[in-house]
């Protein structure tokens, strides 16, 4: 094999490499992990302010003082989601990315929401 060869073999496999973690690095990719809602539920001083990814099915959408949510239930637990544009539809399987916000908290309740990233 000569120097020539080789080194186009390299560009391809550098070139495939980049390509396959660009794939990787898409936000609704499956092959990401998800974090578990009733993870962060249980700990929302740790996820708070955090981007996560959560896969789950939208079980309604409301709007509560003038601002839109939907609810997302994964099998382990249930969130409020601030959508970035559109509602998905109730019954949807959905993976959103976005932060974690803890809404308010009075006495020893909170709402935890996740802002879902525009994009």
């Amino acid at each position: 094999m000569t120097k020539a060869m080789f080194s186009i073999e390299k560009q391809l496999v550098t070139f495939i490499l980049v390509l396959l973690f660009i794939t990787l690095s898409c936000t609704n990719n499956p092959l990401l992990g998800t974090t578990k809602i009733t993870d962060i539920l249980a700990s929302p001083s740790k996820y708070s302010d955090s981007i996560v990814r959560v896969k789950g099915k939208v079980t309604e959408s409301f709007i509560f003082f003038g601002q839109g949510y939907f609810i997302l239930a994964d099998g382990t637990g249930v969130i409020a989601v601030v959508p970035s544009k559109t509602y998905p539809k109730t019954g949807e399987e959905v993976t959103i990315k976005g932060l974690v916000k803890n809404a308010f908290v009075i006495g020893d309740k909170s709402l935890t929401v996740i802002i879902e990233n525009s994009q």
